[in-house]
């Protein structure tokens, strides 16, 4: 793949992500919408399904719902089957150990981007403060910030961006 289809993907990728983000202000699945879009070894339903990580894991703040879709995204690509880790073959050990490789690799980029995994962490870098998104009266205090959708945008695009470029790493320039 050359340099400049890798661009136009992670472009792609980033640009869809953004737009799911400040249409449905759902960090997790619009991070996993902006993936899916460019790798379709990831499921819609896995796409639906990711909307529980938003807000800290069902708002419950812990993990950043955009880290855990760009952890899925290259779980989905890497890691082996249930059937393959039964079978004990070596293929299988071989891409588990990839696929940690790639789940350690992209974390690490989360980290040194943001300082932190967790949600309210990430809220307090971007805007002062974490929210706890279960109060209802700090709920709407956090979505009725100035900028909350562009700035939660801004982290569902870099987590997108990260993700699809540790999946393009191995493709072939």
């Amino acid at each position: 793949m050359k340099d400049k289809e890798k661009r136009e993907i992670l472009e792609k990728v980033e640009k869809n992500a953004v737009e799911a983000q400040l249409r449905d202000d759902t960090c997790a699945r619009s991070t996993l919408h902006g993936l899916q879009t460019c790798f379709p070894f990831i499921p819609a339903e896995m796409v639906a399904a990711s909307w529980c990580f938003s807000g800290g894991v069902a708002s419950s703040s812990g993990s950043c719902g955009a880290l855990c879709s760009g952890l899925l995204a290259i779980g989905a690509k890497y890691l082996p089957t249930m059937d393959e880790v039964a079978s004990g073959s070596e293929e299988a050990r071989r891409k588990f150990e990839k696929g940690k490789e790639k789940i350690f690799a992209f974390r690490e980029a989360f980290m040194k981007e943001f300082g932190t995994t967790l949600c309210p962490e990430v809220q307090r870098k971007i805007f002062g403060r974490s929210y706890n998104l279960l109060d209802d009266k700090e709920r709407e205090e956090f979505l009725s910030l100035p900028g909350h959708k562009e700035k939660c945008a801004a982290v569902v695009a870099k987590a997108a961006r990260m993700a699809a470029e540790i999946i393009l790493d191995d493709a072939e320039s």
